[in-house]
């Protein structure tokens, strides 16, 4: 599940119809504080997330998240490049912090990258249980 929290229903609206036509399930949020209602543990896999929203602006989101102890991957996004921004970004370890209007194929790029490497594959057995099974 891929959760979008951007104020602009266009944006919303793109971003959905083009995780949707890449076989994602999404949902939508105006703002953060709305999110975070919402938000059941182990329900999301990566959000797409306005540096810019109305209230609760996407850094202090995930300030209010790190001192929650939820880690969730994010990418951020923002029409305002502002360098302090983008350091709390880098610090709170976001995989991207992207300046609208955002490429569509590199976006759906960095998310399947994330979630393929967050998925628990055959290779992950480990040597032991192979010479167990020997």
């Amino acid at each position: 599940m891929i959760y979008i929290i951007d104020d602009d229903q266009n944006v919303r609206d793109g971003f959905m119809m083009l995780l949707k036509s890449a076989n994602y399930e999404c949902r939508c949020f105006e703002c953060a504080e709305e999110f975070l209602k919402s938000y059941k543990a182990g329900s999301v896999d990566l959000l797409i997330l306005d540096m810019h929203l109305i209230g609760m602006n996407g850094c202090m989101l995930l300030e209010k998240m790190e001192k929650k102890g939820l880690h969730l991957p994010a990418i951020v996004i923002t029409a305002f490049d502002e360098p302090k921004y983008r350091e709390r970004c880098k610090e709170y370890g976001v995989i991207a912090y992207l300046r609208k209007p955002v490429d569509g194929e590199a976006l759906l790029d960095l998310i399947r990258y994330k979630i393929d490497i967050s998925r628990p594959t055959n290779n992950n057995i480990s040597s032991q249980s192979k010479r167990s099974n020997v």
